[in-house]
């Protein structure tokens, strides 16, 4: 699947769920896509999988398990861009880095 249309369908979705949202997270939700879209594409092709490492194989059900993490938001929990920024930070983490075994990825 090419960027572009990983871009539709989650910015698509994104933007019918943060629809009630206050204006200042509905500004960045295009942002929130791209840089879900564009971290996922670097820890796939910068984080390969050998024989210690395995379960490095990422795919794109680890990329709609960040976003259905920050799709489960509520207007009432979520009212400003930081607190969508914080919780994409904490679901990438979740999502990706719950998977690195070593110091030396975690600090990647």
């Amino acid at each position: 699947l090419v960027d572009s249309s990983k871009r539709m369908i989650f910015g698509t979705i994104c933007h019918a769920r943060f629809e009630g949202f206050n204006k200042e997270v509905l500004g960045i939700v295009d942002k929130v896509v791209d840089s879900t879209i564009e971290l996922y594409n670097t820890i796939a092709s910068d984080l390969l999988p050998t024989p210690e490492k395995s379960h490095y194989t990422f795919n794109l059900r680890d990329l709609s398990k960040v976003f259905q993490g920050v799709l489960q938001s509520t207007p009432q929990k979520v009212s400003k861009a930081d607190q969508l920024l914080r919780l994409w930070v904490h679901e990438c983490r979740r999502v990706f880095g719950d998977r690195l075994i070593n110091n030396a990825d975690r600090k990647w």
